[in-house]
């Protein structure tokens, strides 16, 4: 254990550094101690806390202009590609996102205004019409966004795809708005609703996957033309295109409905098995992750774990309130809803995490890790980023976000050791001055130089996590002959001695002296150490 001798002028400077600082409530030891919890010492910087890593997060603003929210990202080459609602694309791949020549396929942005300003009796709504996804293959750009028909005065959900003629990267790209290629759009052609929203753009779902055959799965939304918002209930018409899964070929131009049923879908991923799973918005509860069973009907809106957002029954429901009786269930749901926001498979990131799918969350401003096992849902984490999380990717050691605040969020696997905040907290538990417990948390910080404060082991020391009755010199590090000879465990009067004299309870180690005068500072660490080790489950 590597420590620098204390000083009260460092004791002074971290006081006053603000670095000790009280714990939030239902912080994240709230368990292990009665409550009010204790003063717990905050992570590094642009750190965020999980339960297995912490991830440290950057950020860089992109430049949107028009109001409104949505956009997607995807990997081309070794380049991030952002596209925004609006339609213009940014090349993120470093810290400042570049805008790069690419022109979106003509959404009928103009031919609505003009309808709109013929028309005032209906209400438009800007900032719900917009580009819902992006996803670059080895030959194309493929894009899925709402369009408006001039000639028909209706909407209906387009993917289009632009060649990329070869170019490997963002910048390379030069493409025009004629370039783009229909490669499929909803029918029927969907009249504006008067009276409510003329579009409810924000329920087009229009999130897809290109798959191993390269055939596209575009989760269809409803455009809340459900029965409550419209008379009519799309996602129960089969012979419609809107609340349904849909798996197209581009070579052919076939389309095969998969399932039906769906309200908003804002996610598609495949998992590691190559099982497909979408999840998509509820009203007031009931945001739900499904599984694709083809043929399936998972019975929105007929069904729902939610209530209308004034807290009634749908009013389409056939009295079966609240459970979801009748149709393929949902593999998970959330009660209350989170405004479940994209879906990713995690693959290569780290070995707690990969295999897992990745969503993002509008209501609650987090990530959700979730694993599943046996068809069932193993757990769901709640990773807090404190932002609207519009869009998740993976771009290989890093997680890439895209938020409503119109920023980009990159995370990254952390150095930090979450148990040093357990360590941290068992101070308040010691019978210390403030001044020896500000002086406590400067050893443990200069423990935590060498040694993790978990149960894994550091390249060159053990993990102070496991030191506490275990064998001494366990574990292959660079003992000196005199640790290594000495038999028996690390009892506490042991850790006393060895902490209070190193060279003394085994010549010529290698563990510089700690110069640790105060024995109440050794007593404590020796029993946070055991803390270390008996933590409870």
């Amino acid at each position: 254990m590597k420590l620098r001798p204390t000083s009260l002028l460092g004791i002074a400077a971290i006081v006053a550094s603000g670095l000790i600082i009280a714990n939030s409530e239902n912080g994240p030891f709230e368990r292990f101690f009665a409550d009010p919890p204790p003063p717990i010492v905050a992570a590094p910087e642009n750190q965020i806390e999980s339960i297995f890593i912490a991830l440290d997060a950057t950020s860089m603003p992109i430049p949107v202009e028009r109001p409104g929210s949505g956009g997607a990202l995807t990997k081309m080459g070794d380049s991030i590609v952002l596209m925004t609602h609006e339609g213009r694309f940014f090349d993120v791949t470093g810290d400042t996102g570049e805008e790069v020549s690419i022109s979106a396929p003509d959404s009928g942005w103009d031919a609505m205004l003009a309808f709109e300003a013929a028309n005032p009796a209906y209400e438009f709504a800007h900032f719900y019409f917009r580009y819902n996804d992006i996803e670059a293959t080895s030959d194309h750009l493929i894009v899925s966004f709402t369009h408006w028909e001039a000639e028909q005065s209706c909407y209906r959900t387009v993917l289009a795809r632009a060649p990329l003629g070869g170019a490997t990267s963002p910048a390379a790209l030069a493409i025009q708005t004629n370039d783009w290629e229909t490669l499929f759009e909803t029918d029927p052609c969907l009249a504006p609703k008067n009276p409510g929203r003329a579009i409810d753009g924000h329920m087009a779902g229009g999130r897809f996957r290109v798959d191993e055959n390269g055939d596209v799965i575009l989760a269809s939304g409803d455009y809340a033309v459900d029965g409550t918002y419209a008379p009519e209930a799309l996602s129960q018409n089969s012979d419609t295109h809107y609340g349904k899964v849909l798996r197209i070929s581009p070579e052919t131009g076939e389309v095969v409905t998969l399932s039906q049923g769906h309200s908003n879908m804002q996610g598609v991923s495949f998992d590691e098995n190559g099982d497909l799973f979408v999840v998509e918005h509820g009203r007031r509860g009931g945001d739900e992750l499904n599984l694709i069973e083809t043929g399936a009907d998972y019975g929105w809106p007929t069904v729902s774990l939610g209530t209308r957002y004034n807290r009634l029954p749908l009013q389409t429901g056939d009295g079966n309130y609240g459970r979801h009786d009748g149709f393929q269930t949902p593999v998970y749901s959330w009660l209350p809803s989170v405004a479940i926001s994209s879906l990713t498979r995690i693959d290569g990131f780290h070995p707690a995490w990969d295999g897992d799918l990745i969503a993002g969350s509008l209501a609650g401003n987090m990530l959700l890790r979730i694993r599943i096992r046996d068809g069932r849902v193993l757990f769901n984490e709640r990773i807090s980023i404190g932002e609207r999380i519009r869009y998740v990717l993976q771009d290989e050691d890093a997680i890439v976000l895209w938020t409503d605040s119109k920023q980009i969020i990159k995370l990254s696997v952390g150095d930090f050791d979450p148990s040093i905040q357990f360590a941290y907290n068992k101070i308040n538990d010691l019978d210390l001055s403030e001044a020896q417990a500000v002086a406590m948390k400067i050893v443990l910080e200069q423990c935590s130089e060498c040694h993790n404060f978990g149960v894994t082991a550091s390249e060159n020391a053990p993990a102070l996590g496991l030191v506490y009755d275990a064998p001494i010199a366990s574990g292959d590090f660079a003992y000196s002959d005199a640790l290594r000879g000495s038999s028996g465990n690390w009892t506490a009067e042991r850790l006393v001695a060895y902490l209070t004299d190193p060279d003394s309870f085994a010549a010529g180690t290698s563990m510089p002296n700690p110069q640790l005068d105060d024995p109440e500072l050794i007593s404590g660490l020796v029993t946070i150490l055991e803390a270390l080790k008996n933590q409870p489950e």
